[in-house]
C-alpha cells in the first residue's frame, strides 16, 4: 500500500531498493541444480522457485514504480506514443497533479535516434494525472491509450519513420 507520507528521495530509494535485489538462493538453486543432474522434476521445482520469486520482486517493483512521489526539478520522460520527450516537472499541482515541460535536446544523429538533453526547458506545460492504475496519464487522455509520463528516468527519442 502507498505511503502518503513517502518523500521523493524516499520513494525513488525504495524503487532503486526493490531493482538492485538479487536472487538470495542463486547459490544453493545452482549446487542443487547440478546435483538433480537427469532429475527433471528436481529441477523443475529449483525452477519454480526461482519463477515464484522473480514474479514477486516485479509485482513488488511495479508497485514501488506506482508509488513514486514527484517534486519539481524531477527528471522524467513523457510518452508520445512512437516518440519520447525529455522533460522536467516545473509544478506540483496536487499529489495527484503536476505540470512538466520539455528540456532541450541537441540532435546527435537523428536516425539512429542520438540526442543530448540540455538542462533547458522550452514549450508549454503539459498536465498529467495519477490515474487509479498508478499512471500518470496526460490530462484529458484515456488511461489506456493515452500520453503517458514516466517519473523514473529521462529519455528523448523522435521516431524517424513517421
Amino acid at each position: 500500500m502507498e505511503d502518503k507520507t513517502m518523500t521523493s528521495e524516499e520513494s525513488f530509494a525504495r524503487y532503486e531498493a526493490t531493482k538492485a535485489e538479487e536472487y538470495p538462493d542463486h547459490e544453493k538453486d545452482r549446487q542443487e541444480w547440478e546435483a538433480a543432474l537427469g532429475d527433471a522434476k528436481r529441477r523443475q521445482e529449483i525452477s519454480k522457485r526461482y519463477s515464484a520469486w522473480r514474479d514477486d520482486k516485479e509485482r513488488r517493483e511495479n508497485e514501488a514504480l506506482k508509488a513514486l512521489v514527484p517534486r519539481v526539478g524531477l527528471p522524467c520522460t513523457v510518452y508520445f506514443y512512437t516518440d519520447r520527450h525529455a522533460a522536467t516537472v516545473t509544478r506540483i499541482i496536487s499529489p495527484c497533479k503536476v505540470a512538466v515541460r520539455d528540456n532541450q535536446v541537441e540532435c546527435i544523429d537523428y536516425h539512429a535516434g542520438r540526442y543530448k538533453i540540455l538542462p533547458e526547458l522550452e514549450g508549454g506545460e503539459y498536465i498529467f494525472t495519477k490515474r487509479s492504475n498508478g499512471k500518470w496519464i496526460m490530462e484529458g487522455h484515456h488511461s489506456k491509450d493515452g500520453v503517458r509520463l514516466l517519473l523514473h528516468y529521462q529519455s528523448h527519442y523522435i521516431d524517424p519513420e513517421f
